[in-house]
C-alpha cells in the first residue's frame, strides 16, 4: 500500500462507547448466561434468562438448580453426560436442550459451558451460555416436515411406477396377444374365404339366372366377397409388418435420400405434383430404416391419392427441431380432413374418409402404431379444401 494509505486515520471514536457498562452489557446480552455450584445451584443469572423463562431473581437463584430448569430427558442428558465432560475437559459446547418456563412452556437453547476451579485444582463455579434456537427448530422441523413429505411422495411415486409398469407389462401382453389372434383368425378365414370364392366364380360359370334381379344380386356379392378378402388380406399384413419391423435395429438414416427414393417410387402419380424438401435442421432420423420408410410412403402416397383436383398436387416434407426435439413434417394442399368429425377416428383401422378414393384405411394406422413404436407422437392439422399437415416427433440420430 501507498504511505498515503498508510497515514489516513481511523474514524473518530465516540468516548461514550468506551465507558459502556459491562453489568449492563451482562444483564442485557442478546444470550442467555447464568453461573451455578458444581450441584448445578443457581448463583447468579443475567436478566435476558429471567426473561426467557419468566422467572424473578430471588425465585432462582440459591433456590434452583441449572439442571431443574431442563426437562426430565434434558436433567438426565445433563447429569450423566454434560457434567462427567465439565469434569474431565473443563467444558462442553453447543448441547441443546429445552428449558421449562414458568408458565410450563418449553423454550429450545444451545448451551455452551466452561468449569472454573480453585488454587487446590477443586471445582469452583460453572459458567454457562445459552442462546435461544427458536427459529432454528422451527426451521428444523420445517427440513423433516418436507423431508418426509418427500419421502412419502417418493415412495408414492415409487408405487405408481411399479403400476404403471406392471399395467405397460399387461398392455404389452394384450398387444402381442391381439395381434396374434388377428394373425391366427385372417389366417384361418382366409381358406374358407378362398373356397366360397372358388365356388361363386363356379357358381357364375355354371349357373343361369332368370330373375332380372340376380344379375345386380351378384355384382353385390361379389364386392362383399372382394372386400371380405381385401380386409382379411390387410389384417394379415399389418400384423405381419409389425412383426418384421420389430426385428429391426434403429439406425440413423438419412432423410434426404429415402424421401427421392419413395418420391420415384410413387410415379407415375407424381408426374402432376411438385415437391419441396427441406431437412437442414435435422438431416438424420433414428429409427428402423424399413419402419421410417414405410410412414413416409404411407403419408406421401396419401397426400397424392387426396390431392384436390382443382389445383396442383404441392407437397413439403421437411424437418425443425422444437424445444431439442426433431419434428418431420409432410404437408400437402389436398381435398384435407374435417377433423372436428373423424380426429377421434383419424388412426382407427379400416377408417376411411373420402369414399369415392380406393384405399384400405390402414395407411394412417400404420404411421401412428409405427411412430409410437419409435418412441414418438404425431400431431395433425387439416382444413377441408385447403390440405393436411402431419407433424412427427421422433428421437434424434445419436
Amino acid at each position: 500500500m501507498s504511505d498515503a494509505a498508510d497515514d489516513e486515520q481511523l474514524p473518530e471514536l465516540d468516548l461514550r462507547l468506551t465507558a459502556e457498562n459491562l453489568d449492563e452489557f451482562y444483564e442485557h446480552a442478546p444470550c442467555g448466561y447464568c453461573s451455578c455450584l458444581p450441584d448445578g445451584t443457581l448463583i447468579k443469572v443475567n436478566q435476558t434468562l429471567l426473561g426467557w423463562l419468566g422467572y424473578s431473581r430471588p425465585e432462582l437463584v440459591a433456590h434452583m438448580a441449572l439442571q431443574d430448569l431442563f426437562t426430565i430427558g434434558g436433567r438426565l442428558h445433563y447429569e450423566t453426560h454434560c457434567v462427567p465432560l465439565l469434569l474431565l475437559q473443563g467444558q462442553v459446547r453447543e448441547i441443546s436442550y429445552l428449558l421449562r418456563r414458568k408458565d410450563k412452556t418449553t423454550l429450545p437453547v444451545l448451551m455452551s459451558c466452561t468449569l472454573l476451579r480453585d488454587a487446590d485444582n477443586q471445582p469452583l463455579v460453572v459458567r454457562a451460555t445459552l442462546f435461544d434456537i427458536t427459529e432454528r427448530h422451527k426451521y428444523e422441523a420445517e427440513l423433516l416436515r418436507a423431508k418426509l413429505k418427500a419421502e412419502e411422495q417418493r415412495e408414492q411415486l415409487a408405487l405408481a411406477n411399479k403400476q404403471l409398469q406392471r399395467k405397460n407389462e399387461q398392455l404389452t401382453r394384450i398387444n402381442a396377444d391381439l395381434d396374434s389372434f388377428v394373425y391366427t383368425a385372417s389366417h384361418d378365414l382366409r381358406q374358407p374365404i378362398d373356397n366360397m370364392a372358388g365356388l361363386f366364380t363356379e357358381l357364375k360359370r355354371s349357373a343361369t339366372f332368370h330373375d332380372p334381379a340376380a344379375g345386380r344380386m351378384v355384382v353385390m356379392f361379389e364386392e362383399a366377397l372382394q372386400q371380405i378378402l381385401d380386409t382379411i388380406g390387410g389384417l394379415t399384413a399389418v400384423v405381419q409388418q409389425q412383426r418384421e419391423l420389430e426385428q429391426v435395429p434403429n439406425e440413423a438414416v438419412a432423410l434426404q435420400p429415402i424421401t427421392e427414393e419413395i418420391i420415384q417410387s410413387l410415379q407415375p402419380g407424381t408426374a402432376s405434383a411438385t415437391f419441396t424438401l427441406d431437412f437442414g435442421a435435422v438431416p438424420t432420423l433414428q429409427m428402423a430404416r424399413p419402419s421410417l420408410h414405410s410412414m413416409l410412403f404411407n403419408l406421401l402416397s396419401n397426400s397424392l391419392k387426396y390431392a384436390d383436383h382443382g389445383r396442383p398436387a404441392h407437397i413439403q416434407v421437411s424437418t425443425a427441431l422444437v424445444d431439442n426435439v426433431p419434428v418431420l413434417s409432410v404437408e400437402d394442399n389436398g381435398r384435407g380432413i374435417n377433423l372436428e368429425r373423424h380426429g377421434p377416428e383419424l388412426f382407427q383401422l379400416f377408417r376411411r374418409f373420402h369414399p369415392d378414393v380406393a384405399g384400405s384405411g390402414m395407411g394412417l394406422y400404420l404411421v401412428n402404431r409405427l411412430v409410437h413404436q419409435a418412441g414418438g407422437r404425431v400431431e395433425v392439422e387439416s382444413r377441408v379444401g385447403r390440405g393436411t399437415t402431419f407433424r412427427i416427433y421422433l428421437p434424434k440420430a445419436h
